[in-house]
Parts: structure tokens; C-alpha cells; sequence
């Protein structure tokens, strides 16, 4: 089953071609029908494969169809990185939840929320900014930051969602951090926290939006 998932996610595989029958799948592959039965049923449920009655098994449309568990099997395969499409699709998804988390966490007037981001800014520029660069550092300080946003807002899912992209979401912002340098990249973090200092939701709104349009621009593949 791994090895059709891959076919599927390296292209040679496309959605609408037509699979051996489970019988044919498990003489090829010297595996018990049931075996082959269960994995067919799981990348069903991934949106892999579609089962369509008395015609046979059918590549899917994982793209429309895969559920987050899908998303894990993607980063498995790509060793925890995205083509620079999904990368843009990871950009959209994250404005689609941070703008909605930065604007209940500005509205919740939280003194001590609003401290610990600060605080922990403060302590991870020092750091940061102290000897060589270190670039993962930075990719995985801006992750727990726009996390922590997510989780300040109150929103029980969002941040749920957000860990579930943690793997690319830190390597773009390592690459991003090296393409910037890390003074850029630390003051692009340091914006969104004036912003929320100052009680400005709209702007820390647009600020994350261009940072969504114009993020891809300096993306780099390892």
C-alpha cells in the first residue's frame, strides 16, 4: 500500500487510473486479500483511492478529498517538506486562521497573554541574535510564536490545525529566515507584536496578509 501511495504522490500514478482488483493486488504483492482489503480501506479514508462498485479501485483526488491524515502521509513522503505550491496553499491556510486568532487575541485585551509574547520575544532575540546565526532556531522560535497566537485566542482548534503543519511551517521559516537574515526575519515577528501591543487588529491583519503573498518569493528547497 506504501508503495502505490508513493506512486500516487510521485506522479506515476494519476487520479482516474484504474487499480488491479484486491485479488490481483495481493498475488502481485504475496499478501492476504484481507491485508490488502485494510490497506485499500485506509487510503479510501485518506482519499487516495476511490472504490467505485462493479467497476473497480480508482486513483482519487487526495486534493479534494484527504483529510489531515492525508497531509501526514504528504510530509512522510516528502521527508516533512512541501512543493512550493502547497507551500503557497500552507501560506493561505495559515492567514485563513491566524487573522481570525490575532483579532480575538487583540480584542481580549489579556495583560498577561500580551506579556508572555512579549517575554518571549524578548528572550529569543537575545538568543538569537547573540554568536552565528542559526537558522532552524529561528524557524522553530517563529513557529511557537504564531502558535502561541493561535492558542492565546481561545480557539480550541486552531491550534490544533497549526501543529499539524508544524514540519513544513518550520522549515519554510528556516529558509525564509536565511534568504531574509535573521535581522529581517526577527523584525517581521517583531511587527506582529507591536501591532498587538498597540491594539491594531486590522494592520497586523495586512501585515500578515502580504507576508502571505510575497512569502513564496524567497522560499528555498533543501
Amino acid at each position: 500500500m506504501r508503495r502505490i501511495e508513493d506512486s500516487i504522490l510521485n506522479g506515476e500514478l494519476a487520479v482516474g487510473d484504474r487499480l488491479p482488483s484486491e485479488r490481483e493486488l495481493a498475488e502481485q504483492m504475496k499478501i492476504s486479500k484481507t491485508a490488502v482489503h485494510s490497506g485499500v480501506c485506509d487510503m479510501v479514508r485518506k482519499g487516495f483511492l476511490e472504490v467505485v462498485p462493479r467497476k473497480g479501485i480508482f486513483v482519487g483526488d487526495y486534493a479534494k478529498n484527504g483529510t489531515l491524515e492525508t497531509l501526514e502521509s504528504i510530509m512522510q513522503y516528502s521527508g516533512g517538506r512541501l512543493d512550493k505550491r502547497n507551500v503557497q496553499s500552507m501560506l493561505e491556510m495559515r492567514y485563513a486562521i491566524e487573522s481570525v486568532a490575532l483579532v480575538k487575541l487583540i480584542e481580549a485585551k489579556d495583560a498577561a497573554t500580551i506579556e508572555n509574547l512579549h517575554c518571549m520575544f524578548t528572550d529569543a532575540e537575545k538568543e538569537l541574535m547573540a554568536g552565528e546565526p542559526d537558522y532552524r532556531k529561528i524557524g522553530e522560535f517563529c513557529f511557537q510564536f504564531h502558535h502561541y497566537i493561535c492558542v492565546a485566542s481561545g480557539n480550541t482548534i486552531a491550534p490544533m490545525i497549526f501543529n499539524a503543519f508544524k514540519k513544513p511551517s518550520v522549515s519554510f521559516w528556516t529558509n525564509s529566515s536565511r534568504a531574509l537574515g535573521r535581522k529581517e526575519a526577527l523584525r517581521r515577528v517583531k511587527v506582529f507584536l507591536d501591532l498587538i501591543l498597540a491594539g491594531n487588529a486590522e494592520t497586523a491583519q495586512m501585515h500578515l496578509q502580504y507576508i502571505t503573498e510575497t512569502s513564496t518569493e524567497i522560499v528555498r528547497e533543501q
